[in-house]
């Protein structure tokens, strides 16, 4: 399955540490990762702390997969994502909590509500061949939570939201998040939930299918440095 996967972390060392063993071997035989996103919540606002980008090419071809991150990214960023933090979902502990947000809600929502302020995530687009032992993986190396959605769904949530964003700029001007009552934050939340619930089969068909071709070339791309190593190491 291609998911977007997000990962939670106290603190930075862990998160680290993950991206140590992702840079190091982004394809293996649990998972493939082919964009990863580093994030916080500063003074309220997400921000991307770096990105980092293991399925480009030589020429600097940009696929879907970087776009998609990118776009998450810049929703969550912007005001969609300040109005629709408000999950008043039971406390919890963290990883049922944000899979419960995720199930109900949606991935943006989960985000938005989950990343505390001055803490570490990273949200990465991974092909999971075993999930359960990602999870487990990620736990190891010192992760508090994580959670996946189908990087379809996700893609829908995101085209949803600036769908939204737009057709209220047309009614009424510029979207100040700031200026934002409780009502106008719950409208939007219940919006976009309602709003995903209308699958579109068709654009969801269309993006699993660039999906697999981009994690396909990124697999071929692992596979091919490593015969080429293991050539030089005979050489040598």
């Amino acid at each position: 399955m291609d998911n977007i996967v997000f990962i939670t972390f106290k603190q930075e060392r862990p998160l680290l540490a993950v991206l140590d063993r992702f840079k190091e071997k982004p394809v293996t035989d649990e998972y493939s990762v082919m964009q990863a996103a580093v994030l916080r919540k500063l003074s309220g606002k997400i921000i991307r702390e770096r990105s980092y980008n293991f399925g480009e090419d030589e020429t600097g071809t940009r696929h879907l997969t970087n776009d998609l991150i990118d776009s998450v990214v810049s929703v969550l960023s912007g005001p969609i994502g300040s109005l629709i933090g408000g999950y008043t979902g039971p406390l919890l502990d963290a990883d049922f909590n944000a899979r419960q947000i995720v199930e109900d809600s949606g991935m943006l929502e989960a985000i938005a509500a989950k990343l505390n302020e001055n803490e570490w995530a990273l949200l990465a687009l991974v092909r999971e061949h075993n999930e359960i032992s990602l999870s487990s993986r990620l736990n190891t190396l010192g992760a508090s939570a994580a959670v996946r959605k189908d990087a379809a769904l996700v893609a829908y949530e995101v085209m949803n939201a600036r769908a939204v964003r737009s057709e209220w700029e047309e009614r009424n001007g510029a979207f100040d998040a700031e200026a934002a009552d409780d009502a106008l934050k719950e409208s939007i939340r219940t919006e976009l939930r309602e709003r995903a619930k209308r699958n579109s089969f068709e654009q969801e068909q269309s993006i699993r299918e660039r999906l697999s071709g981009d994690f396909d070339y990124l697999q071929n791309k692992a596979g091919t440095r490593e015969n080429q190593n293991s050539t030089r190491s005979i050489e040598g």
